[in-house]
């Protein structure tokens, strides 16, 4: 699996300079597309890892979601923004706030139009994608990576404190989301 200039990550055109990165990948026996559908409808808060972490981060018992949407109505009042959605290749995701407070933090207020110029100090930003590409053999290699830009020394202070702390945490949330995908990709093809 070779990478040219062309088909580089569209995270790069989002937050090319970051403080901090985190990657995780899987492969799947599935098309991208298949991938990317599973991806679209899985409800990360339905994983009991990401349930009992935000439960522990919060402070407040984190339920199941009720009524099952698609992930764009589920990131409505979030925080969190699509920047660039090219089904089966890649799914860009922004957010900004003081993510080392336990409600995070989180700029209500950002758009996809105003993440590139968001520089506020004292808050970082975050791009974290989900990119989707074919190897030999039909499968798809679906990967994720998470970067997290700081404004100020205070905020990349209090950021790099954090993320010592939750760093594995995070970790555990990205393979489960990936372990999750993949296994509702491949079952689609029993």
């Amino acid at each position: 699996m070779t990478t040219t200039a062309t088909d580089r990550p569209r995270i790069d055109g989002f937050l090319p300079i970051h403080d901090v990165s985190a990657s995780y990948q899987v492969r799947i026996n599935a098309s991208p597309f298949v991938v990317y559908q599973c991806l679209l409808t899985s409800d990360f808060n339905e994983l009991w890892v990401v349930r009992l972490l935000m439960t522990i981060r919060t402070g407040k018992r984190q339920a199941r979601n009720q009524v099952p949407h698609d992930l764009p109505q589920r990131l409505q009042g979030t925080g969190f923004v699509i920047l660039y959605d090219v089904p089966g290749e890649e799914l860009v995701l922004g957010v900004a706030g003081k993510f080392w407070r336990p409600d995070g933090g989180r700029c209500l207020d950002l758009t996809a139009g105003t993440f590139g110029k968001f520089t506020r100090p004292g808050y970082a930003k975050a791009a974290w994608n989900f990119r989707f590409r074919t190897v030999s053999g039909g499968y798809t290699v679906l990967s994720t990576e998470t970067r997290i830009k700081c404004f100020g020394r205070a905020a990349l202070w209090k950021f790099r404190l954090y993320w010592i702390v939750i760093s594995s945490f995070s970790g555990l949330i990205r393979t489960a989301i990936l372990r999750d995908v993949k296994a509702k990709a491949e079952s689609t093809l029993t």
